[in-house]
Order: structure tokens, then sequence, then C-alpha cells
């Protein structure tokens, strides 16, 4: 469909802005070849190859996932803009609940936050939150169903959600691959205190304002670790929150579409004002 509309378009001579939200792993986690480095190179070259090589303008939400891209595919006329946190994302009181949003699926890694919930000194107490939907839920949900506290499997309105959020305690984000993770930016907007991955193939990791923010991937010892230090440490918690609130403010949701709009007019102007050098239509 992308490319039928690419061809449309190039050949009325209008500009094309496209976004590029996803991760080679994201498909080939499926194939089990996730971490196959040919597989999820080729995946991102034929990406570039078929489609982005001819687009005016690319969006991307975090500049990892730009390098990752570029490095693998080739150069785009790249804008790195967040998604945005929308302005309902704001803290209220919380109680002793784990939350993380993300797809059921392997490569978000939800097995390790379970492994470390039992290696938690506060296992007894600990209730976890999976929000989010996807081909792994039952298979999840077998796997914690010896947790003292069952975690809760759900896929959330907007408004259910942010009263999930509201009432957790701390927002654990354990995905070895990732983009941007706006879920993860929509808890700390709410003051959540975040725990994440150190993944290198997951933008989410420079989320991280502490080094006790972060915990070694797929390392369910040193996640227990880092939950425990921040369930232990209530003052440095609510200091942390305090950061984070502060640190949030550059992914508003207003000043992040207004990003986008005057990407999509600057490459818009950029086409116009090109005598020469138009790339070939697709075949």
């Amino acid at each position: 469909v992308s490319r039928a509309a690419l061809k449309i378009a190039r050949k009325r001579g209008i500009s094309v802005t496209a976004g590029f939200h996803c991760q080679a792993e994201n498909l080939t986690s499926h194939l089990f070849m996730k971490n196959s480095k040919l597989a999820n190179l080729l995946t991102y070259k034929e990406f570039y190859r078929r489609f982005y090589r001819f687009v005016d303008g690319v969006h991307y939400p975090s500049e990892f996932i730009r390098g990752v891209f570029e490095r693998s595919g080739g150069k785009t006329d790249a804008y790195v803009i967040s998604n945005g946190v929308n302005r309902q994302f704001r803290p209220l009181k919380g109680r002793r609940v784990i939350l993380f949003i993300g797809r059921f699926s392997k490569e978000k890694s939800h097995k390790v936050l379970i492994d470390a919930a039992r290696k938690s000194r506060h296992a007894d107490d600990l209730q976890l939150v999976f929000a989010g939907d996807g081909p792994l839920r039952e298979k999840l949900e077998k796997y914690s169903a010896d947790l003292k506290n069952p975690p809760i499997f759900g896929f959330f309105s907007r408004d259910d959600l942010l009263r999930v959020i509201n009432s957790a305690e701390l927002y654990v984000h354990p995905a070895e691959i990732e983009i941007e993770a706006i879920a993860c930016l929509e808890a700390i907007s709410c003051g959540l205190v975040p725990v994440i991955s150190d993944s290198e193939r997951s933008a989410t990791r420079f989320f991280a304002l502490d080094e006790r923010n972060l915990f070694r991937c797929n390392d369910p010892d040193d996640l227990a670790k880092q939950i425990d230090y921040w369930l232990d440490h209530p003052a440095e918690r609510e200091a942390a929150s305090k950061a984070y609130l502060g640190y949030t403010k550059q992914f508003d949701f207003d000043a992040c579409m207004d990003a986008m709009e005057q990407m999509i007019l600057e490459t818009h102007e950029r086409k116009l004002s090109a005598q020469n050098g138009e790339k070939g239509y697709l075949l």
C-alpha cells in the first residue's frame, strides 16, 4: 500500500513523508531469527531498497532507530521527533504495583520481569500489571501462575490505563527490542520511576537519568536488585519522580505534533525548490 501511494504521489510531483516505526527484530523474532545479524541487516536493506530511499522526508521517533536504519540501509532526509506524550498522562498518588506496558511478544521480554518478581525481597507484596495484548498472552499467564499475586494481563482503554499508571509505584521496561517506547514516556510523565533494560537494541535505555534506572539486559537478578532498591528507598524514589516530571516536558504531544507538521512543510518546500536531481520513479 505504501509503495502504491508513493508511486501515485511521485507521478504527480507531490512530496512524500513517511514514518519509520519498525525494527527488523519486530519481524525476524517471529521467524526465530531475532538474533541473526544477517537477517536483521537484510530486512533493513530491503525496507530501504523498496521504499525509503524514494521518500522525501522520513520521521523517526528516536535518534537510536535513525542511526540503526541509516547504518544498515542508507541515508535519508531524516526528522527525529518523539511520538509525543498526551497531556492526560500526569501524576496522581500511587501504591505498590509494578507496571509494564508492551505487546505480548518475545522481544518485549515479559518473562524477565516475572522472574525478577520471584527473586525480589518483596515478592509476596508485588502486583505485576502487564498492559497490552499479543500472541504470547496465554503462555505468559501460565508462566507466571505460581506468583503469590498472579499478574494482571489486559488491554486497557486510555482512561483505564491512566488509572492503572496512577495506581502503580514503579514502571519496569524489560524489552530487548524497542524503537522509542512511548508507553514508558507516558508512565514517567505521570511520575513513575522507571527501571529499564540496558539492551543495545533498545532506545528506551536513553530515558534513564541514573544508573539505578537501568538493569542488565535479560538479567532477572539485576532487575530484582533494582526493583528492591527503589521500593526500599521511598525518599530517593520521590526525588527521581520529580526529576522525571521535568525531563518529560520535552516530549509534550502538542510540541511534537508541531514538529511533525513542520517536517511535512519543509519536505514540500524542498521538493518544490529542487530544479534537478529528481529521484527516479519506482519500477
